[in-house]
């Protein structure tokens, strides 16, 4: 049960650690009002800009409790469930779920010097329209069924045995090589959020974000997320909040 004014403290306590992890989100030395704050960290972080609105209406109660008081007591005090909304939100913010709590397990790749129609094989089989190409340990790039497509539109007219056709010979095909980005398990998902959104941003269309130990193309491949993962990441952070 709540007792005196329990909630506003909690709520108070909350609302300090938002403001610290919006603060590190902008790297802003000087202090600016909180709607700008949420304002600013918004232009960056997906998570922020997603419950921005929400993060504002916590403002105004903040205010109220601070500073609008009858006899010298609050006239607003928040309710429990605002409070634990509150909390919950600023533990997502100062500890965000990683990759490595959902997105890690084999991944199925091929070699540079594999045929293409085994590559295409796996593809079809797994319903992938790309996979990661290595050459012995050593990262490639991804061959993606657009890549083949551009591939086979330029043979249409030759006598074609894809048995004898290599991945890195289609490989060449890929109209924008730099389509990935490692990251190491420990990566937030709401970064990962903000690499697609900075691929898009740019005009560009990232193929995934491949997950490996040290987050480099030399660490071994763990994990990878593609954009058809998104909405789960969406609904990971939900739930959280």
């Amino acid at each position: 049960m709540n007792s005196g004014y329990e909630y506003s403290r909690r709520f108070l306590n909350a609302f300090i650690g938002i403001e610290q992890a919006l603060e590190k989100i902008v790297k802003n030395k000087r202090r600016v009002p909180f709607y700008q704050l949420v304002d600013l960290a918004a232009k960056t972080d997906p998570f922020v800009r997603e419950i921005a609105i929400e993060l504002k209406e916590y403002g105004d109660l903040r205010n109220a409790i601070v500073h609008e008081r009858i006899d010298d007591k609050p006239i607003a005090e928040p309710h429990q469930d605002v409070v634990e909304r509150l909390e919950r939100i600023r533990v997502l913010m100062h500890s965000p779920p990683t990759v490595e709590e959902s997105f890690l397990g084999p991944v199925i790749t091929c070699n540079l010097e594999d045929s293409i129609s085994a590559a295409i094989t796996k593809m079809h089989a797994n319903s992938f329209s790309k996979l990661p190409v290595y050459k012995s340990h050593r990262f490639m790039g991804i061959l993606t069924a657009e890549a083949v497509t551009y591939w086979l539109a330029d043979h249409l007219t030759a006598e074609l045995n894809l048995a004898e056709v290599t991945v890195e010979a289609v490989l060449r095909y890929l109209h924008n090589p730099d389509n990935y980005r490692f990251v190491p398990p420990t990566c937030s998902l709401v970064k990962v959020l903000k690499i697609f959104e900075d691929f898009s941003h740019r005009g560009k269309r990232i193929q995934a974000v491949l997950i490996s130990e040290d987050g480099t193309e030399t660490g071994t491949l763990l994990g990878i997320i593609t954009v058809f993962d998104l909405p789960r990441i969406y609904q990971i952070l939900e739930k959280k909040h």
